[in-house]
């Protein structure tokens, strides 16, 4: 029954999606600044390791194991961008 009550939902959502125009005009928009987008995922991409790291450090003050989980946290972020996704370049022109 649940799984029923699911699909009405989604159905619901879908239905008053097609009422509206919200979703082509938020897509519109992307359109137009996709460059300014593009960059904004490209340096959290680069550098939200860094903001990890400060937050891990201004933590440890206040709880040891939330300090230690952010630093875990940066230390897999800085794995993954410098292993795993070789095609980052943030550069300004």
């Amino acid at each position: 029954m649940a799984r029923k009550k699911g699909t009405r939902v989604k159905k619901a959502v879908k239905k008053i999606l097609d009422k509206t125009t919200v979703d082509e005009k938020v897509i519109i928009h992307i359109d137009k600044n996709r460059s300014l987008y593009n960059k904004i995922l490209c340096y959290t991409k680069c550098y939200g390791g860094y903001v990890l790291a400060l937050a891990s450090g201004c933590t440890f003050g206040i709880n040891i194991w939330v300090g230690l989980g952010l630093t875990a946290a940066a230390a897999g972020w800085a794995y993954w961008i410098t292993h795993c996704d070789k095609n980052i370049k943030c550069k300004t022109k």
